[in-house]
């Protein structure tokens, strides 16, 4: 049983289920790869014409996507005044207790039994590490607030190392306000069924740019009666709305054979509408179009041009091993991408990367499992497994259920939190 499978049984509502806005938002050039296809644009322009592929538009981000993002004014403080990463504040939970803790409905076990771990303490006997970011501040009813969303931020700045695009720790108080007025955490984690400790790392992806890499192989449509296409369909469109729910600009999606792209994509019905125009043929070659679509013209570009605008999170869904390509093709692209940025002022960790299984191929597995664990290329991603493998894995090592909904919280997260990456390496 495919995920979106399983969380149509677990009574969670599968793309394409209920209604929503018409698909508009995909077919045009993304704004940082128009800045090498045409005359230089300013950030949060409306975009130009598409390129020579593609069918429909971009939007441009709203004033209030591109107000998220000014500094407050007066002048800067000095670069680099983020806290040192030796722990964020004290963590205040719900109705002021100095302890959250995991409701039952996530794990399955008592919520008295589930307290969530203060960040770089260590996990309770017989459980496996659980993630570790600052726990949300909250009154009564888990109400987030300004303050600890901020503190979320700026650990996720100095965690990831990404202070080259926030050098001035005040610029993250309108993302924070944002967020919080918004109210869009407190509607992922009912629609989800998500504990708020865990929504509220969502807000993190309000940093980064996210594109997602699809497969869109022959073997997509005919291994496990096409419900690996089920499968992709529902990550583009929960990382879609995870990652708009705090930010404007949406998200970016390429595909590994089709010339068809999908950019500022912010709901169910745009990812719906991508993928509905996708033909599923081809071999796969991930490390070659991982590099051509992406790694090019929307970061390495950008980056020498010093036009980088944000970090960038990329997550590559696959459901085999590569075809048409070398085996250690990606690993080459990951690895003189890594060697390139760091020769810009953003650094390495301007790229984070997250590759993401589908379905049940074996080999699949062992190519991720072979990535994982390569000397040059292990420290640069973040491996998820397919659902069911994931699920044996945090079983064995935490003695907890992972449902669905946090799967997905893994794969998104697994990129730009350091502890997601290791909740099933115990």
């Amino acid at each position: 049983m495919g995920l979106a499978s399983k969380l149509a049984a677990a009574g969670v509502p599968a793309p394409g289920a209920a209604g929503g806005a018409a698909p508009s938002n995909y077919g045009a050039a993304p704004p940082q790869q128009q800045q090498h296809q045409q005359p230089q644009q300013q950030y949060g322009a409306p975009p130009g014409p598409p390129p020579a592929y593609g069918s429909s538009y971009s939007p441009a981000p709203t004033q209030d996507g591109k107000a998220s993002y000014a500094p407050p004014p007066g002048p800067p403080p000095a670069q680099g005044q983020y806290a040192p990463p030796s722990g964020p504040p004290p963590p205040v939970g719900y109705g002021g207790q100095q302890s959250s803790q995991y409701g039952q409905s996530q794990y399955g076990q008592p919520q008295q039994q589930q307290q969530y771990n203060t960040y770089g303490a260590p996990p309770a006997p017989g459980r496996g590490p659980l993630p570790q970011t600052p726990a949300p501040a909250g009154g009564a009813g888990g109400a987030v607030t300004v303050e600890s969303i901020l503190a979320l931020l700026r650990h996720c700045v100095t965690d990831q190392k990404i202070q080259a695009f926030y050098p001035d720790p005040r610029a993250l108080e309108p993302i924070a306000r944002r967020i919080v007025s918004s109210g869009a955490l407190q509607q992922i984690a009912s629609k989800w069924r998500l504990p708020m400790e865990i929504a509220v790392d969502l807000c993190k992806l309000s940093l980064f740019d996210v594109v997602l890499l699809i497969d869109d192989s022959g073997s997509m449509s005919f291994e496990e009666g096409g419900s690996r296409i089920d499968d992709a369909k529902l990550i583009v469109s929960r990382v879609a709305e995870a990652a708009s729910a705090f930010d404007d600009d949406g998200i970016q999606v390429r595909f590994l054979n089709s010339r068809i792209e999908g950019n500022g994509l912010r709901s169910e019905a745009d990812a719906l509408g991508l993928v509905g125009q996708i033909r599923f043929s081809g071999m796969t070659p991930l490390g070659t179009s991982f590099d051509q679509k992406i790694i090019q013209p929307l970061i390495l570009g950008p980056a020498r041009a010093n036009q980088l605008k944000k970090p960038v999170l990329v997550i590559a869904v696959t459901d085999g091993q590569p075809g048409g390509e070398p085996r250690d093709t990606l690993a080459r692209v990951l690895i003189n991408a890594s060697r390139s940025l760091q020769q810009t002022r953003y650094g390495a960790d301007a790229l984070s990367v997250t590759l993401a299984q589908i379905g049940n191929d074996p080999h699949a597995r062992q190519f991720l499992s072979e990535l994982d664990v390569h000397p040059e290329v292990g420290d640069l991603i973040d491996t998820t497994s397919n659902y069911e493998q994931e699920e044996d894995d945090f079983m064995r090592t935490s003695g907890m259920q992972l449902t669905p909904e946090l799967w997905l919280v893994k794969m998104m997260m697994g990129g730009i939190d350091s502890s997601y990456d290791a909740m099933d390496e115990a």
